[in-house]
């Protein structure tokens, strides 16, 4: 490290103020003028400096100490000064044995931290480390479970896809006009389809202009906008039958609703699914290397039990699709609480799927009244 002439001076000014020096005049004094001759590049030896500094005459005796003890005395001094008033300085002045040049150099500094770590010097620091880290930790964005962590991603965009039913414009059971709900139409095609082949009845139905969803719909929306809330996400709402495959393909997915409404996302299970398909009211599972083919019955009765199935599957355009398909309400509102639930999902990666991100798992919901009183997982396979 470089030290300029100025930042010299003003050392050498700082240590002859000190108390140590200013009780000791000819050390005070022979400091400044070794510095000076240091700076003019003089060749100091001990006979000079006993003419220049002692006004001896050129005949003074060899044997004269003087020179010596005053230079040995000056260096006891800079000693006490650096244990005592100027233990903090940067630089240290030096004036090495058998020499009178006036040396500086810097102190170390890892000597300086180890002196200055005392306690009462210490806690201040500690303090405020502390309180900055607990701020930098507060601002850290939050790590979001594996399983929603492409939906929470911040270079994601993710869309809800309720499942609505279609309706149908005509009698109802108590002889007045009304909304309608045959599982068999789900869409205009199908009602068309069936005008042509009911041609008495075409006169007396039309298709409805809105369509229905459940109860599932407002729970399982309230659930996920939680989970997404507390990672600062939104996502849009939309129905599924009133949605496109551009629609679904345009970013990450969920849906939440029925099978049986012949929904686009049955198509997009079974086509992104290596191991089950949906049939109709059955559950297909094949192909897996070490399980054997198996058909689940989806059917329940919807008021004291309903069948379940959740999947994460790979998307088009490099996309993630979560799904959550029940014939009952109960069914999705159970699976979403479920896995909206910090530590069901941490049980549930850890069991089931360890590192891999896809998945297919079979639910059984108990409950009395379409309300959820238990929630059995029957089976669940990574893939």
């Amino acid at each position: 490290m470089n030290i300029s002439t100025d930042k010299k001076r003003l050392i050498i000014a700082e240590i002859r103020k000190c108390r140590t020096f200013t009780k000791a005049p000819t050390s005070s004094s022979m400091l400044q003028y070794l510095f000076e001759e240091t700076l003019k590049g003089t060749d100091l030896k001990e006979k000079l400096i006993e003419i220049d500094f002692f006004g001896k005459s050129k005949s003074t005796d060899k044997g004269n100490p003087r020179v010596r003890v005053n230079i040995y005395n000056l260096r006891k001094k800079l000693t006490s000064y650096y244990e005592k008033e100027g233990k903090n300085d940067s630089w240290q002045v030096v004036i090495d044995k058998g020499q009178y040049q006036v040396k500086f150099v810097a102190k170390n500094p890892k000597k300086r931290l180890i002196k200055m770590g005392k306690p009462s010097i210490l806690i201040p620091y500690l303090l405020l480390f502390i309180v900055l880290l607990l701020l930098v930790l507060q601002n850290l964005p939050k790590k979001a479970p594996m399983l929603w962590n492409s939906f929470l991603s911040e270079k994601s965009t993710t869309t809800l896809f309720i499942g609505d039913v279609f309706g149908i414009m005509g009698t109802t059971a108590t002889g007045n006009r009304g909304w309608n709900r045959d599982y068999s139409i789900n869409k205009l095609e199908d009602f068309y389809a069936f005008c042509d082949h009911n041609p008495e009845m075409a006169t007396n139905i039309e298709p409805s202009n809105y369509t229905y969803t459940n109860g599932m719909a407002a729970f399982s929306t309230q659930r996920l906008t939680l989970l997404f809330k507390e990672y600062e996400k939104e996502f849009p709402i939309r129905f599924s039958m009133q949605s496109t495959i551009e629609d679904i393909t345009d970013g990450n997915s969920i849906y939440i609703g029925p099978i049986k409404n012949n929904n686009k996302f049955v198509y997009f299970f079974n086509k992104e699914n290596p191991y089950f398909k949906i049939a109709e009211d059955d559950l297909l599972f094949s192909n897996h290397p070490t399980i054997k083919d198996t058909v689940f019955h989806l059917n329940s009765d919807g008021t004291e039990s309903d069948y379940a199935i959740v999947s994460k599957v790979s998307g088009p355009n490099n996309s993630e699709q979560f799904i959550f398909f029940s014939n009952h309400d109960i069914g999705v509102r159970s699976t979403v609480e479920f896995f909206t639930n910090t530590d069901s999902i941490k049980h549930f990666t850890n069991q089931y799927l360890k590192t891999k991100t896809h998945f297919t798992a079979l639910f059984l919901t108990k409950g009395v009244s379409r309300t959820n009183t238990d929630l059995d997982l029957i089976w669940a396979v990574a893939h």
